[in-house]
C-alpha cells in the first residue's frame, strides 16, 4: 500500500477589521481551470479553512524539485485562484471605492508585499472592469520555494479594512410636548455636529446629527454606541435643576446595506422616530 507524503506548500489566511476577531470567514478560493488541472495531475491537496486554505503536495522529493518539473513540462510558473464571497454586503463594509466594479488582485511577486512576523502580507491592487469574481490570487512557484527554504514564511495574508463612514442620525420628533434641547452624548472622543433642522424627502421635519469630519468604521458587532439625551436648564419658576434626561440609551448602529454617498462623502444614515 502506497504511503502518502503530503507536504505543506503554503497557506493563505484572510483577515478583516470589520469582524470582531479580525478573521474573515466569508471568502472562498477556487483554482482556475488551468490551476485545477495542475493540482489534479500532480496530486495537490487543498485543505479549506474558515478564513483561507492550505495547499499540500504529495511528493517524496523536495517541493522545489516538483515545481521546477511542473514549470519545465507545462510552462506555467504560478498557481492561480479566483476569489469570491458568500456575503452580499462584502463590498459595502469593505474599504474600497463605493459602486466600484472590478477585481481585487493579489500577486506573490508584488514588490509592495510586506514580510513581517513570519508572514507575507499581500498588497491589494484594484483592477477595473467587470468580472465574474471579486478577486484573483497568483502565487508564483519561486515564492513557494522561498517559503520552503525559509520556514519563517508560513503564510500569505490578505488584510481588508472596514469602511469608515459619516454617521448621520435623523431625529423625527413627534412627541407632545417635544424635546427642545436634544444632543448626542459624546463617547470615545467622538462628538456629533448639530442638531440641524432639515426636511426629509418624505416632507417630514427632522433634526440631523452628524459625525462630521470624523468617519467611524463599520463593524459586525457594535463597537460604538451613543445615547440621545435631552438637556434641561435650571428654571427658578418651577424649581427644576439643570441636567439631562436619556431619551434613547444606545442609538441604532448603521445598517451596512444602507450606504449614502454625495460628491465627497460616504455616509450611514439612520432615522429615529420619537
Amino acid at each position: 500500500m502506497r504511503q502518502s507524503s503530503f507536504k505543506k506548500m503554503f497557506s493563505v489566511a484572510v483577515f478583516h477589521s470589520y469582524f470582531e476577531n479580525d478573521k474573515c470567514n466569508h471568502i472562498q478560493f477556487s483554482p482556475t481551470n488551468e490551476c485545477k488541472g495542475v493540482m489534479m495531475k500532480f496530486g495537490f491537496l487543498i485543505n479549506r479553512k474558515s478564513n483561507g486554505f492550505e495547499l499540500f503536495s504529495n511528493t517524496t522529493g523536495s517541493i522545489r524539485t516538483l515545481l521546477e518539473y511542473i514549470h519545465k513540462t507545462s510552462g506555467t510558473d504560478y498557481l492561480e485562484f479566483d476569489i469570491n464571497t458568500d456575503n452580499p454586503d462584502f463590498t459595502l463594509f469593505t474599504e474600497i471605492p463605493i459602486n466600484w466594479l472590478g477585481q481585487i488582485t493579489y500577486n506573490s511577486r508584488d514588490p509592495e508585499n510586506q514580510h513581517q512576523n513570519g508572514n507575507t502580507q499581500l498588497h491589494e491592487i484594484l483592477k477595473d472592469g467587470e468580472s465574474s469574481s471579486i478577486g484573483n490570487l497568483k502565487i508564483y512557484f519561486e515564492d513557494i520555494w522561498d517559503y520552503n527554504d525559509n520556514p519563517d514564511y508560513t503564510c500569505f495574508e490578505m488584510n481588508f479594512r472596514a469602511r469608515a463612514t459619516q454617521w448621520q442620525y435623523y431625529i423625527i420628533n413627534k412627541n407632545t410636548p417635544q424635546f427642545d434641547n436634544l444632543t448626542i452624548k459624546e463617547k470615545e472622543n467622538i462628538t456629533f455636529d448639530g442638531p440641524e433642522q432639515v426636511v426629509l424627502e418624505t416632507g417630514e421635519q427632522a433634526l440631523l446629527f452628524s459625525s462630521g469630519a470624523t468617519l467611524i468604521p463599520l463593524s459586525e458587532k457594535p463597537k460604538y454606541k451613543f445615547d440621545l439625551v435631552n438637556n434641561t436648564t435650571a428654571n427658578e419658576l418651577n424649581q427644576k435643576t439643570a441636567g439631562h434626561k436619556i431619551v434613547i440609551k444606545g442609538l441604532p448602529v448603521p445598517n451596512v446595506a444602507r450606504i449614502g454617498k454625495d460628491k465627497t462623502q460616504v455616509s450611514s444614515p439612520m432615522y429615529i422616530y420619537l
